[in-house]
C-alpha cells in the first residue's frame, strides 16, 4: 500500500459553481492536485460566541505529501474566510492510484 495526502477545506455557499470550478481547475493545472471533489454540506460551529449553522462547499483534494506546503499556501491565498478550515491527512491507497496521483502532480 502507498499513501496520498487528502486535504479538505470549506468555502462559502455563496460561491458559484463557476467560482468553485475555477479554483479546482487552478489547483489541477498548477499540478498541486490530482483530483478535487466538491459537494455541498451543512456545518454547525461556535463563532464569536454564537452557534452558527450554514451551508458550505466542501473540497476534498488528493495530492502527494511533497505538495502539501504548496497546496496549503495556494488554498490560504485564495480563501475568503478569516480562519479557513484546512485539514490534511495521509490515507492509504492502492499502488495504482498512488502512481496515478504522482503522475498528475509531476513527482
Amino acid at each position: 500500500m502507498a499513501s496520498i495526502l487528502v486535504v479538505t477545506t470549506t468555502l462559502p455557499i455563496e460561491w458559484t459553481t463557476e467560482q468553485i470550478m475555477k479554483l479546482k481547475t487552478k489547483l489541477i493545472s498548477q499540478q498541486l492536485a490530482a483530483c478535487v471533489q466538491s459537494d455541498k454540506i451543512n456545518s454547525t460551529y461556535l463563532w464569536e460566541g454564537e452557534i452558527v449553522s450554514e451551508d458550505e462547499w466542501r473540497l476534498t483534494i488528493k495530492t502527494t505529501k511533497n505538495h502539501q506546503d504548496s497546496l496549503i499556501s495556494a488554498l490560504v491565498e485564495n480563501h475568503p474566510y478569516d480562519v479557513p478550515q484546512i485539514i490534511h491527512r495521509l490515507e492509504e491507497t492502492s499502488s495504482e492510484y498512488f502512481n496515478w496521483v504522482k503522475q498528475q502532480v509531476g513527482n
